[in-house]
Parts: C-alpha cells; structure tokens; sequence
C-alpha cells in the first residue's frame, strides 16, 4: 500500500539479487543446524572469498579460474571449522566465533593492502550479478534455484541427508549405531563454507567490487531465513524448500523496507524480532506438541485401565 511499485513481477524479481547470496548460504546453514551445529563464520568465509578472488585476478588470474579457487578456499575454510569442532570437542558456536573474527581479519589485512576493495572486473563477469534470461529473470535466480534443487535432492534422497536428520535427532544413539558423526558434521562444514564461496562470487559480481567487510553481519541475516523457515534450532528437523522461503520473506521484506527509505540499522531490528519470533514460536510448538503426546498417553493408561478392570 506504501508503495505501488512494489507488488510489480518485474520488481519483485530484480529484488531477488539482492538477497540471495544470503540465500546460497542459508541452504547449507541449514544442513549445519540439523546436525544441532550453528556456523558463524559464514559471513566471514564469504569476505575472505570474495578478497581472494579479487587478489588473484588482480595477479593475472583469470576471472573465473579465480572464482572457482575461492570457492576451493570455502570449502577449506569450512573443512578448518568442521575440524575445529569434532578433533577438540569445541561448541561450534565457540569454534565458529573465533573463526568469524580470524576469517574477518585476514580478509580486511588482505584487501587493506591496496585501496580497500578491489574492481574493475570484467563485464563477463559481472552479468552473473545483474544478468537476466529473457529480459526479466534474474541469472541469479535461476542459479539459486538449481543450486537449492541440488540441496533438497540431497538431503531428502540421499543417505547423507538421512544421516544428518540422525545425528541431529540424537547424535549419541548415531554414534553408537556406527555411523561417522565426526565424518557427517564436518562434510556439512565444507558445504556451509563451499556456499560462502559461491555467496562471495555472486556479491562480487552484482556490487561489481569486493570488500574485506562485505559478509559483515550476514550470519544474522542466513540464521534466520532458516529459522524462519521452520528449521529448529536445536536440530533434528528442518527442510531446504523452508529455508528457500524463509530466504524470499525475509529478503522481500528488507527490499520492501529499502523502498520505504528505512535505515539498515532500523532493518537489523526487524530482523532481530523475526529471529526471536521464529524460535518462540518454535519453543511454543514443542511445548504443545509434548502436552499432546502427555494427554495421549494418559488417555491410553485411562483406557488400559478400565479394560483390565472390566476383565
């Protein structure tokens, strides 16, 4: 009602490049909060991405040979923090915490060696951050799409996916059957990593430019598209289609909130009581579902009761 412009086809689309390196993110944070695992480097990983790429086409690299050592460098990154967490028993919101200050650093050390960011890159590449197909959808978006296909396929079909459900439902009944817990938390580390290289090459492409600041604050912004989602957030249950939506209502959101001239500052505190939302009302949805399966079993118990009375 704000603004008419809003609810057009053509502008709700071109909104979506805005938000979905957030959204490459939020698939594997995903499979990272199933497994009852929380990554806070992802913000980080996708600088540290991002000033690599940037760094090496800068030394002559091509640009998308660049792009793909950066999201090599993800993986890696995201293999260090899966690392941290199973070789030493670390929390993995303490392990991930640290590893959002030493990727951030390296990346702002990196890129502050010249001007602050780098740029200039070739068209070619940037039309994968402000390309469309047929005149209005975005390359972006049709990337995600396929990119989130691959990870429902994933974790709905395949036996890794079983496997993290497993681990995340309970990780000491896991570990006891002979599954690889330590093997499944750390392949879903390098993909949250891998997704943050991938985040940073399509950030880079669409700003045309890449910062040693660029993923300041994101893990927000991925952490609750996937809450918002329905994922849970002590693990065990959560799909790929919620987190794809939990993306799009949040990133609609703020695009509706930049057209109305609303602050970032402001929009944090929008996305601070999304957070919150999502997981009272998670916390209320466990609570009447554990009085649900009470009142069953105390109907049961009536019944069993009264039958063996009659007998």
């Amino acid at each position: 009602m704000l603004s008419p412009d809003f609810v057009s086809p053509q502008n709700l689309l071109a909104s979506t490049e805005n938000f979905l390196p957030v959204g490459f993110m939020a698939l594997s944070m995903t499979l990272v909060i199933i497994t009852g695992g929380i990554d806070l480097s992802v913000g980080s990983m996708m600088s540290l991405c991002g000033v690599v790429m940037g760094l090496l086409w800068q030394h002559g690299v091509n640009i998308w040979l660049a792009a793909l050592l950066s999201i090599l460098l993800g993986a890696l990154l995201g293999f260090i923090n899966g690392q941290l967490i199973v070789r030493t028993g670390i929390q993995p919101l303490i392990a991930t915490l640290a590893t959002l200050f030493i990727y951030g650093s390296l990346a702002m050390v990196l890129v502050g060696q010249g001007e602050g960011s780098i740029y200039g890159f070739p068209q070619s590449y940037l039309s994968l951050g402000t390309g469309t197909v047929l005149k209005w959808i975005p390359i972006q978006l049709i990337f995600y799409g396929v990119v989130a296909c691959l990870f429902g396929f994933l974790l709905k079909y395949t036996s890794y996916g079983r496997q993290v459900y497993f681990v995340g439902n309970n990780e000491g009944a896991a570990l006891y059957s002979g599954l690889q817990v330590n093997r499944v938390k750390t392949i879903t580390y390098v993909l949250s990593g891998c997704m943050s290289g991938v985040a940073a090459v399509f950030m880079g492409a669409y700003f045309a430019s890449v910062r040693g600041d660029m993923g300041t604050n994101y893990e927000l912004s991925v952490i609750t598209s996937c809450l918002v989602g329905g994922v849970n957030v002590f693990g065990g249950s959560g799909t790929i289609l919620g987190a794809f939506l939990g993306t799009f209502l949040l990133g609609v959101l703020q695009q509706g909130l930049n057209m109305l001239n609303v602050s970032s500052v402001e929009q944090s505190v929008v996305t601070g009581a999304m957070l919150i939302a999502a997981v009272g009302l998670q916390q209320l949805s466990g609570l009447f579902s554990r009085r649900r399966r009470v009142s069953r079993q105390d109907s049961s118990s009536a019944v069993e009761t009264t039958t063996s009375a009659r007998d």
